[in-house]
């Protein structure tokens, strides 16, 4: 049976694969197909995943990010279309006073 671990990406390269460190100080090998939805990873970035035990030694398998905190949540699409409409009506205003 796999155990639940939380750790940091130590190194994630362009070929797909790198290292995790576990929060109990363990190494991880990681391949991008053990990515839960193709994710990227990139260094430092805190996941979850699964450790299972291979004849080349520990695995990380179903690799998740770890959700953010409230304060750092990331934009919706809702606030990204608000804030492209902000900003074609700060342009048309803008527009208006300078070539009429």
């Amino acid at each position: 049976m796999a155990k639940k671990m939380t750790g940091i990406v130590a190194q994630f390269g362009t070929k797909g694969y790198g290292f995790i460190t576990g929060d109990d100080g363990e190494k991880y090998f990681v391949h991008q197909k053990n990515v839960y939805k193709k994710s990227r990873l990139s260094a430092d970035t805190r996941v979850k995943f699964r450790v299972e035990t291979s004849e080349k030694g520990l695995v990380a398998t179903d690799v998740k990010l770890e959700k953010l905190n409230e304060k750092s949540k990331p934009l919706t699409d809702n606030d990204i279309k608000f804030m492209l409409c902000f900003l074609f009506l700060f342009q048309l205003v803008i527009a208006y006073f300078v070539f009429f």
